[in-house]
């Protein structure tokens, strides 16, 4: 995507010419189409400018030139938050960013909107321009730094459009400055900034929540079900949720998984907000004291201990809400009844059923590469796996050698025998970094799914957890297994005749 010229790219009023106009300059293909809006907008504000700029920048000056370098309609990926324009200085210290609006909306959803805008940007930039520009009265807003709202002239914009700090901006590779796993917060991991709520929701959390929302207020014994893949945002969510509805009611929010240190920080700060683990909690537990009852990672559950929340909840006429992975590479691979059975009591008992598309914080090429790891028949592909490194090493000294080369990577290891199990590792954490050892129990069965040849499903179950937990980075340190080596390095290097070539070293 590159930067365009505000000018140039509306001298022709119709959306048609204007779409056609933008896909040329921007080079962004078919993807975008410029609604009728959008572009009387875009003309509209273009022509507020013109009738100032020439004069305030002085006589004989290429005005037109401070009108290059907007990047239109920039949405970060996977979040789905959109600007309207923006204006990048080259070193990203600087940003100018207009929002753009037909009709009049209300001064405090212009501020409201400003403010979101500001926090997005505030991880790139230093100085933020913030306005808003209204069409339907040409009408333009500023927000300061301290979140006063107030209008403007043309001239204040155009004051902004001469600063020196953006005669050298950004012309192309916008998202280098806008990484999606930035934003949304894991209360867990930073439960400060959860605390201080620095932080936003998404358009689909913010749109899950009010629909949740409602449903609590419409049913007698509500249960919504919240689902997604790691990464989706699911935990954030729920916690909101638990803030929201603590305001007036006590309570109970159980994990599923074993408690860290988030927890308990949370656990102490929030106000009638009682976090537990929920294998802690007796057959029957005591929800008498609570107006509201939230699970997450309820996957992990089993049937039965789904099956008394659901009834409990039930008898004493609260809500319930159950946040969860489905879980569907692990059961498809491993046939985890139990798993599916837990799943599928939640999707049927619930009264409201909401889920999560797309991914926010997994790394992209690394989930496309652990589905094809658990069964290599599923082959997704993705065109780079550069942040995947396959290595292998002959023997337990080399694998200790190795493993602190990369811990001192600031990769993290994921132990595939924990002391306590599956039950003993941080469920819904998630590392930049991860670093998982495949030694010579693992291999492919006949239909070609990854198992342990000694039968155990659990060391699979973490792999997939730690896996998909991955944020940047990812090292498979294959140990003593020279097979899997090349069957894995096959799926990391696209090809899946790898193996061919070596079936003698395999086979002497």
């Amino acid at each position: 995507m590159k930067a365009v010229n505000l000018l140039l790219l509306t001298r022709m009023e119709d959306p048609r010419a204007i779409t056609w106009l933008y896909r040329e300059l921007s080079g962004c293909g078919k993807n975008k189409t410029i609604s009728p809006h959008e572009a009387a907008s875009l003309c509209s504000l273009a022509h507020l400018i013109t009738k100032t700029l020439p004069d305030a920048a002085g006589p004989e000056t290429d005005w037109v030139g401070y009108l290059d370098g907007f990047f239109f309609s920039y949405v970060i990926e996977h979040i789905g938050k959109e600007f309207d324009l923006l204006k990048i200085s080259s070193d990203g210290e600087y940003v100018l960013n207009i929002e753009l609006k037909s009709e009049e909306i209300g001064e405090e959803r212009v501020r409201k909107q400003l403010e979101q805008n500001r926090y997005y940007l505030s991880n790139t930039a230093h100085t933020i321009f913030s306005f808003t520009y209204i069409m339907s009265t040409d009408t333009l807003y500023s927000l300061n730094e301290k979140g006063y709202l107030k209008k403007c002239g043309a001239e204040d914009l155009i004051r902004i459009l001469l600063h020196p700090s953006l005669r050298d901006y950004l012309e192309e590779g916008i998202g280098r400055f806008f990484r999606s796993s930035d934003y949304l917060i894991s209360p867990v991991a930073v439960p400060e900034k959860f605390l201080q709520k620095q932080y936003f929701l998404t358009n689909q959390q913010a749109d899950f929540k009010r629909r949740i929302l409602m449903h609590l207020k419409k049913e007698e014994a509500p249960f919504a079900a919240v689902t997604g893949i790691g990464g989706t945002g699911k935990t954030l969510l729920i916690f909101d949720l638990a803030v929201e509805l603590s305001k007036k009611r006590k309570i109970l929010f159980l994990h599923a998984g074993q408690l860290r240190k988030g927890h308990f920080i949370l656990d102490r700060r929030l106000k009638n907000v009682d976090i537990r683990a929920a294998e802690e909690l007796e057959e029957s537990p005591d929800l008498s004291e609570y107006s509201g009852l939230i699970i997450d990672e309820a996957a992990y559950l089993s049937p039965e201990k789904m099956r008394i929340f659901v009834n409990e909840t039930k008898k004493a006429r609260i809500p319930l809400i159950a946040a969860y992975d489905p879980l569907q590479l692990l059961n498809e691979r491993t046939g985890d009844a139990a798993g599916s059975e837990t799943a599928d009591l939640i999707q049927k008992s619930c009264t409201l059923f909401l889920a999560f598309t797309g991914n926010i914080r997994i790394n992209r090429p690394v989930y496309s590469f652990l589905r094809t790891l658990l069964c290599l028949k599923d082959h997704p592909g993705h065109p780079d796996y550069s942040c995947i490194d396959v290595i292998y090493a002959a023997d337990e000294e080399e694998c200790s050698l190795l493993v602190r080369h990369y811990r001192q990577k600031g990769y993290k290891l994921i132990n595939s025998r924990p002391a306590a199990g599956l039950k003993g590792l941080s469920i819904a954490s998630e590392y930049d970094k991860v670093l998982f050892v495949l030694d010579e129990n693992y291999a492919y069965d006949d239909s070609l799914h990854l198992c342990c040849r000694d039968g155990s499903e659990e060391p699979i179950r973490i792999l997939y957890e730690g896996l998909s937990r991955t944020r940047e980075n990812l090292c498979l340190v294959i140990k003593g297994n020279p097979k899997l080596f090349l069957e894995v390095l096959s799926i990391r290097l696209g090809n899946k005749e790898l193996i061919q070539p070596f079936e003698s070293l395999l086979n002497p």
